[in-house]
């Protein structure tokens, strides 16, 4: 992998891990329809707490992304990124460009997950 690869990688997961900062806990956007919830049907009810969870749920993607980015950058800077770190393998550039976060050849995915 060139310099030039490398640069691309490191600038695709700058803007991710800026976007995915932006993003992240993000109050969700439950609308109260009615002026009391005791007025409300269960089903709405239900929607909103369906809608609650699922942002939490994103949240913690999204903080799990955070963090693959961040390892992924601190591999940059110490020079052993595209090395897999298990069996010290080149990571074709291929998976890196598909998988900027990838620290793993592809024979070693399981068992980093």
């Amino acid at each position: 992998m060139n310099n030039e690869h490398l640069q691309q990688l490191r600038h695709e997961l700058e803007e991710e891990l800026a976007t995915l900062q932006q993003h992240i806990h993000e109050e969700p956007t439950v609308e109260d329809s009615e002026l009391s919830s005791i007025d409300n049907h269960p089903a709405d009810a239900a929607t909103d707490l369906t809608t609650v969870t699922t942002e939490i749920a994103l949240d913690e993607m999204k903080e799990d992304e955070i963090g693959k980015i961040r390892a992924a950058l601190r591999a940059m800077d110490e020079g052993t990124y595209g090395k897999c770190i298990v069996c010290g393998k080149v990571i074709p550039f291929e998976r890196l460009e598909a998988v900027p976060t990838a620290l793993t050849c592809i024979d070693h995915v399981e068992e980093m997950e």
